[in-house]
């Protein structure tokens, strides 16, 4: 399947300047693949009277310009009025946009000829004026395979008629606005509400009678309120439009009212949505508002669903068949406080997380559910952990001596011991799993004072805790577990695989807390830590001790290796680029990747989701003799545009690599990572060749 991926440059700053000279005395320019006018619809000015002036905007076949939201990458045209006499201008009247999919991005825009219009108003106190000279200072963004911006002065000059009728006074030029307000959406103001979950915007508005359910889209005016490459399906339900869109990674939560165009291509209307009442009352007045007994009912359903949740249920579930086998568990030869032991486990547990959440919080940080996983050790720790268990689960893990059978330990016997620390492994296994309604609660108790967050805790424990105290309180519950057979063996094994399962999370977030080399650590520390579980298993009484020791040691050396990647990783984020410091690296004989960007290049963002969002890049850049630098040309920069201008360029992306100062290569605009990485490694195999 074929990738259109596209290049984006901007021509010099030199010829710019010559457009704008060029232009500053008349009504129209010319830039590249561009031609801009300034027009007025009237042929004088009526003092008092509402006219328009237009921005002509007409790009060459294939190019595009932009709406007032460009969608994921571009910039919209932008215009900055002037007249010597006392003038009013009002907003652009923008036309309605088509979507311009690029790539896996979408922009809004328009692909062909569009006029700006601009609502003027001259004072009366000016009857007495001949004439009245306008400028406008443009500037805008036109694309294709590569985007180039342009600015360009623009004045029209237009005689005073106070005593004229705009109606009857028409340009020659007057037909483009007409045919633009065709191109305009309705007058209608339409009203709706919408509500924000983690991940998506619910929005509901109520439509015109007249409106049929045609193909709407909704195109906020900011850019960050939804992923605009997102399939839009809205539901009309008597006359209410409902819509479900995913929301931008760079939304910020907010009560005020949020602006869109409603448009079908043909028509459309503008949309001022506000916050559903429900909704904006939870955000103003924040957790006082909700209900203690409320929120601690949802922490208590949360922690009996998280009884189930695939890290949890195998360790709950070896507890429940070991008091299977176990005849005479549930009589009165065990003592409640033995059979109670499980719970207290939980409690304990779930009041000191509780503790130290508080703690940290009096210190002034910012703390939630969770924490803990954001410490690359605790993270392997805990990888390590569940692959113990998975082994135990498939009778790989050892059972005999006191050494090899610590693990199986927690989970067998039933004294008090057993039944306690059962229980703290189950909510340490639990405390990377967040079960549905828990969210809820736990947020507020991350914010409240400590009384209400320890009380919203140990509803949690009481809920997590229950399934299991009641197999061991009550007989009834007990007779609930099925008799023992051939089928728990093969049960037990079965469970093995929602732990590994887990285990591959955490190893997917581990790499990204410390890069793929830290995580190759890891998974190397994985595999020695089960081979030699596997051996100790296979090995005499007397030497079984020994590979478990070996295991455990193996285990903490990778651990802390790849844990240690995490301030590598931080320094190795891209630095900004420097003639300056290119030059002392090049000297130095080092390995140096220059990536030239922007934020509005719609070929930049493609190849940094493509090319250098990627596993294999971040290993290549982590050795200490490769460098990567960034320029960014969002903004005008004299010293970037000396570096194109040394390489020809009239504008971004540009990719160079260095082997020193006697080897250099300019990299194709679209780019792969594998284009990148053959790169940067025969840029090593020069520099290797010239030591040699």
């Amino acid at each position: 399947m074929k990738r259109f991926l596209f290049f984006i440059g901007l021509y010099f700053f030199a010829l710019l300047h010559v457009v704008a000279a060029e232009s500053s005395d008349s009504s129209r320019a010319t830039g590249p693949h561009i031609e801009v006018a300034l027009l007025s619809e009237n042929s004088a000015l009526v003092p008092g009277e509402r006219q328009y002036l237009g921005i002509l905007l007409t790009p060459e076949k294939e190019w595009h310009t932009y709406w007032r939201n460009a969608g994921d990458s571009g910039e919209a045209p932008t215009v900055s009025w002037s007249a010597p006499q006392n003038m009013e201008f009002g907003d652009i009247l923008w036309p309605l946009p088509e979507s311009i999919p690029v790539a896996h991005l979408v922009n809004y825009g328009y692909s062909g000829a569009n006029l700006l219009m601009v609502p003027v108003t001259l004072s009366e106190q000016n009857t007495a004026a001949s004439s009245v000279k306008i400028v406008a200072d443009l500037s805008w963004l036109v694309c294709k395979e590569d985007c180039i911006p342009g600015w360009a002065t623009l004045s029209i000059e237009l005689p005073v008629n106070p005593e004229g009728n705009p109606s009857e006074q028409l340009s020659e030029d007057a037909t483009w606005f007409a045919n633009t307000r065709e191109q305009l959406p309705q007058s209608q103001i339409l009203s709706g509400k919408h509500e924000f979950t983690e991940t998506h915007l619910a929005l509901s508005v109520s439509m015109p009678e007249s409106v049929s359910a045609n193909n709407w889209q909704l195109l906020p005016f900011r850019a960050d309120v939804i992923q605009h490459n997102a399939v839009q399906q809205p539901v009309l339900d008597n006359g209410q439009l409902n819509f479900l869109l995913p929301k931008s990674d760079y939304f910020s939560l907010t009560n005020e009212d949020v602006q869109f165009l409603l448009t079908d291509g043909e028509q459309g209307y503008y949309l001022t949505s506000g916050l559903n009442s429900a909704a904006a009352s939870a955000i103003s007045s924040g957790a006082e508002s909700q209900s203690l007994l409320w929120l601690m009912l949802l922490a208590f359903v949360g922690g009996l669903i998280l009884n189930v949740m695939p890290c949890v249920l195998p360790v709950l579930s070896i507890k429940a068949m070991s008091m299977s086998h176990s005849r005479d568990y549930n009589q009165n030869q065990q003592s409640f406080f033995n059979k109670a032991g499980f719970a207290i486990g939980v409690l304990t547990s779930f009041w000191l997380f509780a503790a130290i959440i508080l703690a940290v919080k009096a210190s002034g940080s910012a703390v939630g559910w969770g924490f803990h996983l954001q410490e690359p050790l605790v993270i392997a720790a805990l990888a390590f952990l569940f692959v113990f268990i998975a082994l135990m689960l498939l009778d790989v893990a050892p059972t005999g001596g006191r050494l090899a059978g610590m693990g199986q330990s927690l989970t067998q016997g039933k004294g008090f011991k057993s039944q306690f620390f059962t229980g703290v492994l189950a909510v340490v296994v639990a405390s990377p799993c967040t079960a549905p309604f828990m969210a809820t609660a736990l947020g507020v108790a991350m914010v409240s004072p400590a009384i209400t967050t320890l009380m919203i805790f140990t509803a949690l424990a009481v809920g997590f805790a229950l399934p299991m105290t009641l197999l061991g309180l009550s007989r009834k519950f007990a007779n609930l577990i099925p008799k023992p057979g051939a089928w728990m063996d093969t049960f037990k094994q079965f469970l093995a695989f929602p732990m590994l399962a887990t285990v591959v999370w955490l190893v997917w977030v581990y790499q990204g807390q410390t890069g793929s080399l830290g995580q190759l650590w890891l998974l190397s520390g994985l595999l020695m830590f089960a081979l030699f579980i596997w051996m100790s298993s296979k090995s005499s009484a007397r030497l079984s001790p020994l590979f478990l020791l070996v295991a455990l040691l193996a285990g903490g050396y990778t651990s802390h290796q790849g844990s240690a990647l995490i301030k590598q990783a931080e320094v190795q984020t891209a630095a900004t680029f420097s003639d300056t410091k290119l030059d002392m690296l090049r000297k130095q004989n080092q390995v140096v990747l220059v990536n030239m960007t922007a934020d509005w290049c719609i070929t930049c963002k493609v190849n940094e989701q493509v090319a250098f969002n990627d596993e294999a890049f971040d290993a290549v850049i982590a050795d200490e003799q490769v460098h990567y630098m960034v320029g960014d040309w969002t903004n005008k920069n004299q010293q970037i545009f000396d570096f194109l201008t040394r390489y020809q360029r009239s504008g971004v992306p540009l990719y160079v690599v260095y082997a020193g100062e006697h080897y250099e290569q300019v990299l194709p605009q679209v780019l792969t990572t594998e284009i990148v990485i053959n790169a940067i490694e025969k840029a090593q195999q020069e520099i290797e060749n010239g030591t040699l």
